[in-house]
């Protein structure tokens, strides 16, 4: 690998750090970022997790802009664990869980996609607002899913689910397509599809 595409992919990841790392974090708190020049960054367990999460899910967005797929399952499952270690419910412990569970169906690891999704759904219902639609999409993935491993008796259930939070959801365009798209899932499992 020549010097300049080195110096451009690293240039790319600090970028995308930078980005994640910028939108948040704790405030008024002294870390390795922020300390003055001769201080010490006070760090919390909590603070590592997160920028540990950070870096790992750079990582994976870098795999998987590559087609890297078993190096962006592991740094999404890195990432979830990171989080699940703190016991903190977040809708970012959820994200990862959700884009693990995106990969782990791209290799066909439909078992493992599930139980990522569940875990993300398990954090999202926590929430309000756009976490619980997103609860819906995992849920509906998740009976896509169980509808190609041939259990019927679960995608119903998912999908049924799924339906549950759009119906309670602020009704917009979007909303209203998903709902349609779980309705139609459900009717051809009537009809033996």
């Amino acid at each position: 690998m020549t010097a300049w595409r080195v110096q451009v992919i690293f240039g790319m990841c600090l970028a995308l750090w930078v980005t994640l790392t910028g939108c948040g974090g704790a405030q008024g708190s002294k870390t390795a970022a922020n300390a003055k020049e001769g201080e010490v960054g006070e760090h919390t367990s909590d603070e590592d997790a997160t920028v540990r999460y950070n870096d790992y899910m750079a990582a994976a967005g870098m795999a998987l802009s590559e087609e890297r797929l078993d190096d962006a399952l592991s740094y999404y499952l890195s990432a979830a664990e990171v989080l699940d270690e703190t016991g903190e419910v977040t809708i970012r412990r959820a994200d990862a869980h959700y884009e693990a569970a995106g990969v782990a169906y791209q290799r066909y690891q439909k078992e493992m996609a599930i139980e990522q999704y569940q875990k993300a759904v398990e954090v999202y219902l926590r929430f309000s607002g756009n976490a619980l639609l997103k609860a819906a999409v995992a849920l509906t993935n998740t009976g896509v899913i169980w509808k190609e491993l041939k259990d019927r008796a679960r995608a119903r259930t998912a999908w049924q689910q799924a339906l549950e939070i759009y119906r309670a959801a602020p009704q917009t365009g979007q909303t209203s397509i998903h709902m349609q798209k779980v309705q139609a899932n459900i009717q051809e499992l009537d009809e033996g599809y």
